[in-house]
């Protein structure tokens, strides 16, 4: 078995809905999960994500440049 994962809209997905029944293989139709609300559900992904906003908002950040992102 292989999993493809494929995006589009309305009438495109419609479209290969249909062609994917006409040749028989079988698809589920996944919803793509909020990435706030997944970080949230986690008591320590929450606690780091909340702290890190509110170090934001009182200006407690600093600026990288390119160059020095994968230093």
């Amino acid at each position: 078995m292989e999993t493809l994962i494929i995006q589009g809209e309305g009438e495109q997905i419609s479209t290969l809905k249909a062609f994917l029944a006409t040749v028989g293989i079988s698809y589920k139709t996944v919803q793509e999960e909020d990435t706030t609300d997944y970080l949230l559900s986690n008591s320590t992904n929450k606690t780091q994500l909340l702290d890190s906003i509110q170090e934001a908002k009182d200006g407690k950040t600093r600026k990288l440049g390119l160059d020095d992102i994968w230093k």
